[in-house]
């Protein structure tokens, strides 16, 4: 059981190891539904899934590695005189390099300000979707870039979006009454209109921005 404990508690690292750098590097989940995000053919969602299971395993198993190592991790933690001391040497550097971590993270202090802002730029780097489209007018290929959906995107009203810049609120009601909605203004809600059309509202604002 030793053996079997060992092994699955490696494999179990490896995976939430893989999957946290995964997502630290994944869109945000609106921006992700929006592109359908896939990396190896995983989309965030089962990526986050394979994160808590594989954390789940790992924490079993660490307590069972814990059980059957739990002489050895006396011995550490006895002094010259085969007593329990919090004060060795090791103890106290385990727990300062942990707080050290810890309290560096939440006072967000460098280098983890820093190495929680790379993290944040590379989700953000996925935020914007550039397409190449044909104008009608030079016949040349044009690129533009659509925004993503913006946060609490049901509550948005189609006026909110145009505002933002997000659609174009003339092009979208047509949209819609192509749709066989006839009785749209601008003041009608996405969460409104998902419902109407049986849709989420991620697929509304595709619709809206055709893509």
């Amino acid at each position: 059981m030793k053996k079997i404990t060992s092994l699955s508690l490696g494999f179990s690292f490896v995976i939430m190891s893989c999957t946290g750098i995964v997502l630290y590097i994944a869109p945000h989940g609106r921006v992700s539904r929006w592109l359908d995000w896939h990396l190896f053919g995983l989309d965030k969602a089962q990526y986050q899934g394979l994160h808590t299971t594989s954390m789940v395993t790992l924490l079993f198993f660490g307590v069972l590695h814990i059980y059957f190592n739990w002489k050895v991790i006396l011995c550490y933690m006895r002094d010259s005189g085969k007593k329990i001391s919090f004060t060795k040497k090791e103890f106290l550097i385990a727990i300062v390099l942990n707080s050290f971590f810890i309290i560096g993270t939440l006072t967000s202090t460098q280098p983890f300000k820093g190495f929680i802002d790379l993290g944040e730029n590379l989700k953000n780097y996925w935020g914007e979707k550039s397409i190449v489209i044909d104008s009608p007018l030079t016949l040349d290929k044009i690129q533009i870039n659509i925004k993503p959906p913006p946060e609490q995107l049901g509550k948005k009203t189609l006026q909110d979006l145009s505002d933002m810049g997000n659609i174009n609120l003339e092009k979208a009601i047509k949209i819609l009454q192509a749709k066989g909605l006839n009785n749209i203004d601008s003041s009608i809600r996405i969460r409104e209109i998902a419902n109407e059309l049986e849709l989420t509202p991620t697929d509304v604002y595709k619709l809206l921005t055709k893509l």
